[in-house]
């Protein structure tokens, strides 16, 4: 069974263990409660005050402990999948009131992690899309860090893990990152964001194939990789909306082994 993976995806969190929409949890003393209606409507509210409003929240499992300040961490959003709920920071400290911040003005899937005193907000780097960095800081609030670039730190010895991998993971193999990036050369950034984005892959009886698409221009801005296992060869296709043609690299479909060329879509007829 084929997965699917997208920048695009709607963020899954958890929340905290044993409680649901409208039931109220405490932390730090602080009564925490997420009312929603079911139809895009949440509200947050903390010690009977909304702090925010948005079409969904989600609290995050759990409570972070920075310099003995109980910290919250969660996403809202309008909801759907056209963009991931971005996160924010809900700040308890016993005796005193608590604090909203963000959600941050991003559409990535932004993970918490936390690093001396700070929260680290990160996404996956991608090679269409640099991996985003939000820092939350105490006293300070959110400010964007700097982006991460895509890093391919995988040989061909690990082919055998393309098994169901987007081909956004494909390319982590170095190779052939290298020979995409070179062959393809001012035209490699069109082929990475299309191949990053919406899409899938697996293994073949000769070796790789994975398609991905731009969400909401799907049928006009595409990408196939192929990744042959016996030559180490590798395979690239990709369609820009506008342009009738696909663009192939290597170039003559002849070339192309024999199961990458039957995933080519038919040349077009002039």
């Amino acid at each position: 069974m084929q997965h699917v993976k997208s920048v695009a995806l709607a963020l899954l969190l958890f929340w905290p263990a044993g409680a649901h929409a409208d039931d109220a949890i405490t932390v730090a003393g602080h009564e925490i409660v997420v009312i929603g209606d079911g139809i895009w409507s949440a509200t947050l509210a903390v010690d009977g005050v909304t702090l925010h409003e948005n079409g969904l929240i989600f609290l995050d499992a759990q409570v972070q402990d920075l310099g003995g300040l109980a910290v919250v961490t969660g996403v809202a959003g309008a909801g759907g999948n056209a963009c991931n709920a971005p996160p924010f920071v809900l700040t308890l400290p016993e005796g005193g009131p608590a604090e909203f911040f963000g959600p941050v003005d991003s559409c990535a899937n932004l993970m918490p992690s936390v690093e001396a005193e700070t929260l680290v907000f990160a996404s996956d780097a991608l090679p269409g899309y640099p991996g985003e960095v939000w820092i939350w800081t105490p006293g300070k609030g959110f400010a964007a860090g700097p982006s991460r670039d895509f890093v391919a730190t995988a040989g061909w010895e690990d082919f055998d893990s393309l098994a169901e991998a987007h081909p956004a993971d494909a390319l982590a193999i170095a190779p052939a990152l290298a020979a995409l990036q070179a062959g393809l050369g001012p035209d490699y950034p069109d082929f990475a964001k299309r191949i990053s984005d919406l899409g899938s892959g697996d293994l073949t009886p000769m070796g790789y194939l994975g398609r991905a698409c731009i969400k909401f221009t799907c049928d006009e801005d595409w990408a196939l990789l192929y990744l042959d296992r016996a030559s180490q060869g590798v395979f690239a296709a990709w369609a820009v909306a506008g342009i009738a043609e696909p663009r192939l690299w290597p170039a003559d479909r002849e070339l192309w082994p024999e199961d990458a060329r039957a995933a080519l879509p038919a040349p077009v007829v002039q």
